[in-house]
């Protein structure tokens, strides 16, 4: 009887590897599977997105200050400055930041900006290897610049944040060349 019961074990032992490797192996191709689908096609492998890609979006203002060639950092726009940033996927943007202490105006037209504010709207483009951003300028709240190019520095800590910083130092004839850094957090 003993015989009986031995070859019974061998024979169940066998057939439960047999059993566990195709369980294994099926389980694994469904986990992979299921990956592939839960994950979209640039995440399924690892893949990372482009500075073009993750710039894409609508951007709050977290703060900005200029800093001059001494080190020193600035606050031009005081406390309270406020700002928003889009990127859409066809290469269009749109820019504005206010200063939060602006006086009231006397007049009562709308068309007539008061106090610090910078807003300009156009198109741009990405370089990957530079890690830079160039705008072109349609119109801005600062005419000097409408029809103008500039290039800017990028950089995304994270995919949530978008810190930008000019490539050449901004003349000033009062505080001197300046670099503005200004510090954005993607929009929920």
């Amino acid at each position: 009887m003993q015989t009986i019961f031995s070859s019974y074990r061998k024979t169940d032992h066998k057939t439960m590897n047999t059993m566990n490797r195709r369980t294994t192996l099926t389980v694994t191709a469904l986990a992979f599977l299921c990956l592939g689908i839960a994950l979209p096609p640039n995440d399924a492998f690892g893949q990372q997105k482009t500075l073009k890609e993750l710039i894409v979006g609508t951007w709050i203002l977290d703060s900005v200050y200029d800093q001059t060639e001494d080190g020193l950092k600035h606050e031009p726009w005081g406390p309270g400055v406020k700002g928003i940033a889009m990127f859409d996927e066809n290469g269009h943007y749109s820019w504005q930041i206010m200063a939060a202490n602006r006086p009231k105006s006397e007049g009562t037209s709308p068309r007539t900006p008061v106090g610090q504010v910078n807003c300009f709207f156009g198109t741009y483009t990405v370089d990957e290897t530079a890690k830079t951003k160039t705008i072109h300028v349609d119109r801005c709240t600062f005419p000097q610049w409408d029809e103008g190019d500039f290039t800017d520095n990028i950089a995304m800590p994270t995919e949530n944040e978008l810190t930008i910083t000019t490539t050449k130092p901004i003349p000033d004839p009062t505080m001197g060349a300046f670099v503005p850094h200004i510090n954005f957090k993607r929009a929920k």
